[in-house]
């Protein structure tokens, strides 16, 4: 990196995280790399900010440039100001966004937030373009040779030597809350969705909660789920799981309220001010369960230095960010940390070179405590022996902390 990285995580003066890194050039700036120019940097971003998945992702590049606008008001990267170019894949057409971004605006790098970014990864790969984004889409994340994409999260849809690596947290939660019988839904088309709801059930089997249903066939975008609340009634299912965006959830739930089903329900996605903000969604979801990673009922220091950020340089923002919005800030911090490490110069190959190298970064307390490696790619070793997160539960229209720091063991299953 071309300066001293501050270990700060808030700015005692603001309340914004400090990112400044006291940049002093050995040299002249320099247009090194596709994007790079002597005083600007230019990034693209792709989200869905239209089709059925626009419902968890849509406003997610306010929170994209709101990390971007704190860097650039701290002096940029290497005394480069950032500028961010988005693109909209209408949740199908990746690919093609990522090619306009790369061949027609010219960008050094692409934050991809979107839950098909599998498409574009091989696109993206030949061309050695850094990639950052959430891991949540598919196996591409941790698997060869795509060197040039890195998650914040544990890439735990990519396959290794036969083997998927997840965490036995949430298993572990659903049987503190009394479910023995468990259900799970997930999309047909996302090869992630699937995976993790089969890793799930057999980490529950382990724990002593038997499966009672199993649907890995749901379409993406289905809002209707009578049928399917029928059979996890008849089958006596005291827990349900899906894997799904905030619309299905709310479809699924209102569903199985409908069916009569008392069963403990838990959602990867909904924990946002759009479900608060939507009467029909709020009523359907009440007395669900949601991942509170990040914890925004009882925000530990890193994430509100990041609520004081979206405050600060997105003040549309209200109440509980979004998974669009807050995955794509974590996803813009990500990229901007690994052209920190890339030089004063950056090109594309040291970018993942050096960023490749780097294990238990902070994310000035965003990531913290345990942080986020990039080292092991494609190996066990990307993993962590342990991963902890909080719950929350939603009641009578307000988000509650259920459980904090619930910690699960890695767990290789097949």
């Amino acid at each position: 990196m071309g300066g001293t990285q501050t270990t700060s995580s808030v700015s005692a003066n603001a309340g914004l995280p400090d990112v400044n890194q006291n940049f002093k050039a050995s040299g002249p700036l320099t247009a090194s790399a596709p994007g790079v120019a002597p005083t600007t940097i230019k990034l693209g971003y792709i989200t869905s900010e239209t089709g059925i998945a626009s419902s968890s992702f849509k406003g997610g590049e306010q929170g994209a440039q709101a990390r971007i606008d704190l860097q650039n008001a701290q002096g940029g990267i290497d005394g480069r100001q950032i500028e961010l170019v988005t693109a909209d894949d209408g949740t199908v057409g990746n690919k093609s966004a990522a090619q306009d971004l790369v061949e027609n605006k010219g960008v050094f790098g692409v934050i991809d937030y979107s839950a098909f970014v599998v498409s574009a990864a091989p696109y993206l790969n030949q061309g050695g373009v850094p990639v950052t984004g959430g891991g949540f889409d598919g196996p591409e994340w941790g698997e060869q040779p795509n060197t040039n994409m890195f998650t914040y999260a544990p890439p735990t849809y990519s396959q290794i030597n036969g083997k998927y690596y997840n965490y036995d947290g949430i298993v572990r939660y659903l049987k503190s809350i009394g479910v023995t019988k468990l259900a799970a839904l997930s999309y047909g088309i996302s090869q992630s969705s699937i995976q993790s709801n089969k890793s799930t059930l057999q980490m529950a089997a382990a724990l002593g909660i038997s499966k009672c249903y199993e649907n890995d066939a749901v379409a993406f975008g289905q809002t209707s789920f009578t049928t399917e609340a029928l059979a996890i009634q008849q089958k006596g299912c005291d827990g349900v799981i899906a894997t799904m965006v905030d619309a299905s959830d709310v479809g699924l739930s209102a569903s199985l309220k409908q069916a009569g089903v008392t069963a403990k329900q838990f959602f990867y996605t909904g924990y946002d001010q759009g479900v608060l903000d939507d009467p029909n969604a709020s009523t359907a979801l009440d007395g669900g369960y949601f991942v509170g990673t990040p914890n925004f009922t009882d925000p530990s220091a890193g994430t509100q230095g990041m609520l004081n950020a979206f405050a600060k340089y997105a003040p549309s923002i209200k109440g509980i960010p979004s998974l669009g919005v807050y995955g794509s800030y974590w996803a813009t911090d990500v990229m901007i940390h690994g052209l920190e490490v890339a030089g004063e110069n950056p090109t594309r190959p040291s970018f993942v070179t050096n960023l490749r190298a780097v294990s238990g970064y902070q994310g000035h307390g965003i990531f913290a405590p345990l942080g986020v490696s990039f080292t092991g790619f494609a190996t066990p070793a990307m993993f962590a022996p342990q991963a902890c997160s909080d719950y929350m539960e939603l009641k009578g229209g307000k988000y509650v902390t259920a459980a904090k720091q619930v910690c699960g063991q890695l767990v290789a299953t097949g």
